[in-house]
């Protein structure tokens, strides 16, 4: 089960993040702030859950219709996931001085 070790580097790796924003304030941070909790509850109720239930049913061969309506979901979900990650990665560059906003 290879979520006996994602599901902890991922809880580690947030926990370093909120230990090296002690103590900042603003746009950026706070913006991330938000967005971690929506990570965390889409990662742990959505997306464990139906990876372990694709996972069950694709070993039954049972690719019914709950199958690929829970496929859906979770490639959803996934990109909601994805995406709020990399605005997390992109602001926390920001706040380092490693990437400047573009004057658009």
């Amino acid at each position: 089960m290879g979520f006996l070790l994602l599901v902890p580097a991922l809880a580690l790796t947030g926990g370093t993040g909120f230990s090296l924003m002690r103590g900042r304030r603003g746009r950026l941070a706070d913006a991330k702030l938000r967005r971690m909790p929506i990570i965390v509850v889409n990662g742990l109720l959505l997306l464990i859950p139906a990876a372990l239930f694709l996972a069950f049913k694709a070993k039954a061969d049972e690719f019914d219709a709950y199958f690929y309506i829970v496929q859906a979901i979770e490639l959803i979900a996934g990109a909601v996931n994805i995406t709020l990650l990399g605005l997390n990665l992109r602001d926390g560059l920001m706040m380092k001085g490693r990437l400047r906003r573009r004057n658009v």
